[in-house]
């Protein structure tokens, strides 16, 4: 057993690091992706209206914070 472990060590270092050269030239041959484009306004109420519409958001205006302080205005809501 000590025979086997003393030859075959290096072919344990050797295929992990063939294994990522070969995915990392795999992925150098891909082009890049395109850039994403600027989301306008009436996507952005689109989606907004799906949203509520699936239930996902809530409609009413009833939302406070956890611990509310006297003379201090809430903070903005984050959806």
């Amino acid at each position: 057993m000590k025979k086997t472990i003393a030859t075959y060590w290096p072919i344990a270092i050797l295929v992990p690091i063939a294994l990522a050269a070969y995915m990392h030239a795999m992925n150098a041959a891909e082009p890049a992706p395109a850039p994403r484009e600027m989301t306008t306004a009436a996507t952005v109420s689109a989606e907004l209206a799906r949203a509520v519409s699936f239930g996902y958001v809530e409609p009413d205006g009833d939302w406070m914070p956890a611990n509310p302080k006297p003379g201090e205005a809430p903070s903005a809501r984050v959806l």
